[in-house]
């Protein structure tokens, strides 16, 4: 497994989400996973992807979501409650202070090592081969 901080130069939260979706998947596909379950605290986002909405869209972000989702792998998206997702606020103290730069982690940092084990006993694996 691993996991990745950013910071993005956008205010909207719909916007970022979507980016964190596409660099998830994105970063997933590179690193050769083929199963993957995203979730996300967003059930709006999580509805229009998981159901084939942004393959009409004309908005880039949703185009880059779209052409990553048709690769040959088994997504599945799921909404949890934002109580079950503490592990990504977290993650967003650790991020780079340089806009979108992207830290990637191989290993849990420490301080955060508590809240990923709390959130993986609420809910599933989010990432497996």
């Amino acid at each position: 497994m691993f996991g990745f901080a950013m910071r993005v130069n956008v205010s909207d939260i719909f916007q970022i989400e979507e980016r964190v979706i596409y660099e998830g998947l994105f970063l997933a596909w590179q690193k050769g996973f083929r199963k993957v379950v995203i979730k996300s605290d967003n059930a709006l986002l999580v509805d229009l992807i998981g159901n084939g909405y942004a393959a009409d869209s004309n908005i880039s972000e949703w185009r880059l979501i779209y052409d990553l989702c048709k690769k040959d792998w088994q997504l599945k998206f799921q909404h949890v409650p934002r109580d079950h997702n503490r592990l990504a606020d977290c993650m967003d103290k650790v991020a780079n202070s340089e806009l979108n730069k992207l830290s990637l982690f191989d290993v849990i940092p420490t301080h955060v090592g508590s809240v990923f084990e709390d959130d993986l006993h609420q809910v599933s694996i989010v990432i497996g081969l």
